[in-house]
């Protein structure tokens, strides 16, 4: 019994901190998901198609990579919300986190190879495009 109720708390956490993430985005974060599943499909089908199987990794460690740049500043934003000086200090604390694990990750994509680095940066900014694209949206539409 104690077994069950460990793995339903476990998948509420998982549940409730992804249902936080998407919060910030609204109903931008289904878009979001939508648009970078189309990308995801369409150059692996390039990748495919060209030979270069190793370059799909490369998308997923730049998805990767934009998803914690998204995640934290979204968290930063969530716990400062009330107070404006609480919220300007968490997006600059976060800074640092966010930019060191950019580097931490691209840096090991350009070990891999020129090719590799390359697209993982380009999945980074189209995560990042697409991710602020849908927030822009959302918001946008709520207000008017």
């Amino acid at each position: 019994m104690k077994r069950k109720s460990i793995s339903s708390g476990r998948e509420f956490r998982r549940r409730w901190n992804m249902e936080k993430f998407l919060s910030i985005y609204g109903r931008g974060g289904v878009w979001t998901l939508k648009a970078l599943a189309g990308c995801t499909l369409v150059g692996a089908a390039i990748f495919l198609l060209f030979g270069e199987e190793l370059l799909i990794g490369g998308l997923f460690v730049g998805y990767f990579a934009g998803g914690i740049f998204c995640w934290t500043l979204t968290n930063r934003m969530e716990e400062g919300h009330f107070d404006q000086e609480k919220a300007a200090s968490q997006l600059q604390n976060g800074l640092f986190i966010r930019m060191g694990s950019l580097c931490l990750i691209m840096g090991l994509a350009a070990q891999v190879s020129k090719p590799f680095f390359l697209v993982a940066l380009a999945a980074y900014l189209l995560f990042l495009g697409v991710a602020f694209a849908c927030l822009i949206a959302v918001r946008v539409r709520k207000q008017s």
